[in-house]
């Protein structure tokens, strides 16, 4: 069985933002240009591949929406990497005013062009005429997404959560709070050393817990405002 984790990682707010107002609607399509360019960063600078050395480490990322889909090369047992990315990534959109959500969880994913009718598969950059109009499709498709996905839909808030059933061991240190097989990663913490790798060679703002905390604090009282059950969900990855 394909395990390779994949971590699913989204703006949080999104649609409130895009619907409020025209301000905050170009403040959620900027926050996607952040994210977008911050996971090309990770992928480009810190894990690419390089046939000549790590070429296994390589990672593979897709857009669904106001998110992404970051996949891993091979199983890895370990999640500490994929946890370290989802940290480096979470802190540094919260740096630039914007909150995330985070789920890790393990599966496939595979290429389903195939699939697709000969039109589409015979198409250009996955783009097909539709007389005046316009079909795009995404050929990728797998337990990693939709897996991952569906633990996001459990949660609520500024969180990295884990589904700790889906690997041989998790780093109990990096867990701030449990419920059941979901593990919540306390990302706001200065201890994730291999985070901070991550975010320096990328070129991502890491910062301080003490500064993520108070940026956090403001987010939540600027309209639009968020729920008080997504405040709270949030809290369980902090030291609060």
């Amino acid at each position: 069985m394909d395990k390779r984790w994949g971590i699913s990682i989204d703006i949080e707010g999104f649609s409130n933002l895009y619907e409020y107002n025209d301000a905050t609607q170009t403040k959620a399509i900027w926050g996607l240009h952040q994210l977008m360019d911050a996971v090309i960063k990770v992928g480009q600078k810190v894990y690419p591949g390089d046939p000549s050395n790590n070429y296994g480490d390589r990672i593979f990322a897709h857009q669904f929406g106001d998110g992404f889909i970051l996949v891993s090369n091979f199983e890895e047992p370990d999640p500490s990497r994929c946890i370290a990315i989802a940290t480096s990534l979470s802190r540094h959109m919260l740096l630039q005013g914007y909150t995330t959500k985070a789920a890790i969880s393990t599966g496939s994913m595979s290429d389903i062009n195939g699939c697709y009718p000969d039109a589409m598969r015979d198409s250009k950059n996955n783009t097909l005429d539709l007389g005046m109009g316009l079909m795009t499709s995404i050929p990728v498709m797998g337990t990693a997404l939709t897996k991952a996905h569906k633990l996001s839909g459990r949660v609520s808030g500024n969180v990295v959560v884990i589904d700790v059933n889906q690997f041989s061991s998790v780093p109990e240190g990096l867990i701030k709070y449990r419920e059941g097989s979901i593990g919540y990663i306390n990302w706001m913490s200065g201890e994730n050393s291999l985070a901070q790798k991550i975010s320096e060679k990328a070129g991502l703002q890491y910062g301080s817990e003490k500064e993520l905390s108070s940026l956090f604090s403001a987010y939540i009282t600027r309209e639009p405002r968020p729920s008080k059950k997504w405040i709270e969900g949030s809290q369980r990855c902090q030291n609060t």
